[in-house]
């Protein structure tokens, strides 16, 4: 759903707006860049996600023993590693919030659905997309894509849909099709680490 938001918006505003866009299609570099990306992208991506909804989450949740503090946390630092991104230099501040948001959907996504498959999925899917569809002289990710943005940037309202009515669409859609169900303790819940505990008694009793 979000990959077809993403790309309706780009086809809505190409259309809309002919002369923010050149048609940067070029069959061999494009196509040497899709296999670099198809290998690429989802080691980088892979590797944030084990890193955030992986170690640090459920680290952080078996020493504070709660589900929404490590949420929170990886979330904000997970959105504040993109600050020095060129975009937040030339879109301003505000795309801050897509970026955090977005790693509120990522951890919710893991929480909910008890494992990182579809955070997984969804990171590498979204930076694919990203990487063939536009690219622009201000962005992360320089790519031989099929379109180049040459307009000059503003971030406002196409910042906060997607954070306040696609992702939530997102997440309903996925709480139907793979029965999630008891959001409360998923998400703010305690964390249960009987190991961890057992260990520590021992070691007080010892």
């Amino acid at each position: 759903m979000v990959a077809i938001f993403s790309i309706a918006v780009t086809a809505f505003d190409y259309f809309s707006n002919p002369q923010d866009y050149v048609l940067n299609f070029q069959s061999g570099p494009f196509f040497i860049m899709l296999i670099i990306a198809l290998i690429m992208i989802p080691l980088q991506t892979s590797f944030e996600e084990y890193l955030f909804r992986g170690y640090l989450m459920q680290g952080i949740g078996v020493l504070v023993k709660n589900r929404w503090f490590p949420l929170i946390l990886t979330s904000v630092v997970f959105g504040g590693l993109h600050f020095f991104n060129p975009e937040v230099t030339k879109m301003g501040n505000i795309i801050m919030i897509y970026y955090i948001g977005t790693g509120f959907l990522l951890g919710i996504m893991t929480l909910m659905d008890e494992g990182m498959e579809l955070a997984l999925g969804f990171h590498a899917g979204n930076n694919l997309l990203t990487a063939v569809l536009v690219t622009a002289d201000w962005t992360a990710f320089q790519t031989n894509s099929l379109l180049k943005d040459i307009s000059d940037p503003t971030a406002g309202v196409d910042v906060l849909v997607p954070i306040f009515i696609v992702y939530p669409l997102f997440l309903f859609i996925m709480a139907k099709k793979y029965g999630w169900s008891d959001w409360r303790e998923k998400l703010i819940g305690k964390v249960e680490a009987p190991i961890v505990d057992n260990y520590l008694q021992n070691v007080e009793n010892s």
